[in-house]
C-alpha cells in the first residue's frame, strides 16, 4: 500500500488513537498523543526518512511468537523481553526490577506517547544507593512475527546516589516485526552509568526508538550506540544536563547496506552550569545502504562554564550509498567552549592501492580500512564481552557492504 505522506501521516494517527483507546489508557500521555502531529516528509527532522514502510499495518498487535535463534548473553545477569513482555530476569543484589517507575521527562515525538500509552509492562530497573554492580546488566529485548506487527517495549533504568553500573541495551528482530522503543536513564548525584545500545535486527525489521538521558544529578554516563540498518530504523536520543558537574560521553558505530536506512537524531540539552558533553560517531555506507546523523547541542542561558563537542566522520564504501549529516549549535551563552564538525568521504584509494599491491584481495582491503575508520572507537569498549561481540558483527556487517564484485570491477 502506498500512501501521500500526509495521508499516511494521518492514517498512522488514527491507528494510534484507536489503539490507545482498546488499550483503555488515560491522562497526560494520551493527551500529548491526541496533540501530537505524525511525521511528513515536509517535517524538517524527518526529511530524509520516509515511513512509507509502516503502510503495511504496522502497526497490528503482535502475537506471542518464537525468538530463534535467541540473544547469546553476554553477562551472568540477563533480562529477557519478548515482544513487549518480560520473559525471564536474574538480577545482582542492589538491583530491583519493577513495573512502575518514575515519569520520564523529555518526550517530544508522537512514537514516544504511543509507547508511553500502550506499553503493557514497563521494565524498571533501579540500583540501590552507594552500590557497585560488577557485571553489566543484559536487557535483552527481542521480538518476531511473520506478518506486520508492532510491540512497545519500555525500559527505565534508575541509578540512585553514588551508584555505579553498566547496562546493555541490546535488540533483536526478526521478520516483519516494528519495535516501537523507549528507553530513559536516569542517574543522581555521584552516579556512574555505563550503557550499550545494540542494534542488529534482521533486514527486514523497523525499528523507531527513542533514549532519554535524564542526569538529574552531577553523575557520569557513558553510552555507546552500535547499530546496523534495517528497513527503517530511527533514533531519537535527547539528553538532559540537568545537574551543575554532570558529563556525559556517547559514542557511536552505524553501517549500512542492501537499501537499508538509519535515521540518528541526538541532542544534548545543557540546561545548568558547568556540565561536559561529548557525541563521537562514526558511519559507513555501502551497497544503496543511506543513512542520515543530526546532532545538535543547545546550550540554555544560565549554563555558563559548559564544554560541549559533537564529531561525526562518515564514509562512502559505494557509489550508490547516501549519507546526510548536519551538525547544529544554538547556544544562549558566552561563556562557554563548543566545538563540532563533520565529514563525509570515502576510502583511501592510495591506501586501497598499496593494499592490493600486497596481495591482499580488493574487497578484503577495503573491509580492513573499513574497519581501521571505526576500530578507534571500538577500542574504547570497556567490557570485553561487549567488545568481544561487536568485533565480529561489525566484520560481518563490512563484508557486506564490501562484496567482492563491486571492488574488483
Amino acid at each position: 500500500m502506498s500512501l501521500s505522506a500526509s495521508s499516511l501521516a494521518q492514517e498512522l494517527k488514527t491507528q494510534a488513537l484507536a489503539n490507545a483507546q482498546r488499550s483503555g489508557s488515560a491522562g497526560d500521555a494520551l493527551a500529548a498523543l491526541q496533540a501530537a502531529s505524525f511525521p511528513e516528509r515536509k517535517t524538517e527532522s524527518w526529511k530524509y526518512t520516509s515511513l512509507q514502510a509502516l503502510a503495511d499495518g504496522h502497526l497490528n498487535a503482535i502475537a506471542d511468537g518464537e525468538i530463534n535463534p535467541p540473544l547469546p548473553a553476554l553477562s551472568e545477569h540477563v533480562v529477557t523481553i519478548n515482544n513487549g513482555k518480560l520473559v525471564d530476569h536474574n538480577l545482582p543484589d542492589g538491583v530491583t526490577l519493577s513495573h512502575d517507575g518514575p515519569a520520564i521527562n523529555g518526550l517530544q515525538t508522537p512514537f514516544a506517547f504511543y509507547n508511553s500509552v500502550v506499553a503493557s509492562q514497563p521494565i524498571v530497573l533501579t540500583v540501590a544507593a552507594n552500590t557497585r554492580i560488577e557485571q553489566p546488566i543484559h536487557v535483552q529485548i527481542q521480538a518476531a512475527s511473520d506478518t506486520p506487527a508492532h510491540c512497545n517495549p519500555r525500559l527505565v533504568v534508575v541509578l540512585n546516589q553514588g551508584a555505579e553500573a553498566a547496562v546493555i541495551e541490546h535488540y533483536h528482530a526478526q521478520g516483519k516485526a516494528l519495535t516501537n522503543a523507549v528507553t530513559a536513564l536516569i542517574t543522581a548525584d555521584n552516579a556512574q552509568l555505563t550503557h550499550y545500545r545494540l542494534q542488529g535486527e534482521q533486514a527486514s525489521t523497523i525499528h523507531i526508538g527513542t533514549l532519554i538521558i535524564d542526569q538529574q544529578g552531577a553523575s557520569k554516563v557513558d553510552s555507546y550506540q552500535l547499530m546496523t540498518g534495517n528497513r527503517l530504523r530511527r533514533n531519537d536520543v535527547r539528553a538532559l544536563m540537568n545537574k551543575s558537574g554532570a558529563e556525559l560521553n556517547m559514542k557511536g558505530i552505524f553501517v549500512v547496506r542492501d537499501n537499508s536506512h538509519v535515521d540518528n537524531q541526538m541532542c544534548v540539552e545543557h540546561a545548568v552550569p558547568n556540565g561536559e558533553s561529548d557525541q563521537n560517531f562514526k558511519g559507513l555506507a555501502g551497497e544503496r545502504g543511506k543513512a542520515v546523523f543530526n546532532g545538535r547541542i543547545h546550550i540554555h542561558p544560565g549554563a555558563s562554564g559548559t564544554n560541549a563537542g559533537l564529531s561525526n566522520k562518515n564514509l562512502l564504501l559505494n557509489p550508490g550509498a547516501e549519507i546526510n549529516t548536519k551538525p547544529e549549535l544554538e547556544i544562549y551563552n558566552d561563556d562557554v567552549k563548543c566545538a563540532h564538525g563533520t565529514t563525509v568521504g570515502q576510502l583511501d584509494a592510495m591506501q586501497q592501492f598499496y593494499l592490493q599491491s600486497r596481495g591482499i584481495p580488493a574487497a578484503e582491503a577495503k573491509r580492513m580500512l573499513s574497519l581501521g575508520f571505526v576500530n578507534e572507537l571500538l577500542m574504547t569498549l570497556p567490557h570485553e564481552k561487549v567488545a568481544q561481540w561487536a568485533t565480529p558483527w561489525l566484520e560481518a556487517e563490512l563484508t557486506h557492504a564490501s562484496p567482492a564484485q563491486e571492488s574488483a570491477a
